[in-house]
């Protein structure tokens, strides 16, 4: 009898445990903020005029926008990817120049300065605008970050020259827009 008794209790106790785990883990989610990426790339991504794939802002957004409340925090996030993304990109460019010359190291110097416009002058104005909420200020700002990358790739293009910085230059131009898109959908 004691080790029936004994049975009936550990089948009662196994499943009231396992119900009392769902209950506490959904707590927990519940008590989360939840994410606006998702929300924020899908209408940033309609706002964007085909310039950026709603696709593109999640992978760029999610795990980099950690504390974001609204959408003028994921254009403020945007901002700052897009400003390591030509930091980066101007370091490759100094890299790439090392011993260079020709049509290549031409090309790679009018990007350059580009690049230094977009780091030095650019980006810090973007982003104490964005930050600051000063939206339209941003977007303005950020339409000049957007237009550079493509001024570096018409540099190649016009010299018949094949760019070692085509993937970066298409990043920063998605990353400025999606911040600019991300302002313009900001309340």
């Amino acid at each position: 009898m004691a080790s029936s008794l004994f049975t009936n209790r550990n089948s009662f106790l196994i499943p009231l445990v396992g119900l009392l785990s769902v209950h506490f883990a959904a707590l927990d989610v519940a008590g989360e903020p939840p994410s606006v990426v998702p929300s924020g790339c899908k209408f940033a991504a309609a706002a964007g005029g085909g310039t950026f794939t709603e696709d593109f802002c999640l992978s760029a957004l999610t795990g980099h926008s950690v504390g974001a409340t609204d959408y003028g925090d994921l254009a403020l996030f945007a901002v700052d990817l897009a400003t390591a993304n030509a930091t980066a990109t101007e370091a490759k460019i100094d890299s790439l120049l090392a011993g260079g010359d020709g049509a290549l190291a031409d090309c790679l110097r009018a990007c350059r300065s580009l690049y230094d416009t977009v780091v030095h002058v650019y980006q810090p104005d973007c982003h104490a605008a964005v930050k600051d909420r000063k939206f339209v200020d941003g977007k303005l700002c950020l339409s000049r970050t957007a237009r550079a990358p493509m001024e570096c790739e018409l540099a190649f293009k016009q010299r018949s020259v094949a760019s070692p910085v085509a993937a970066e230059d298409d990043a920063l131009a998605k990353l400025a827009n999606l911040a600019i898109a991300l302002s313009t959908i900001t309340r």
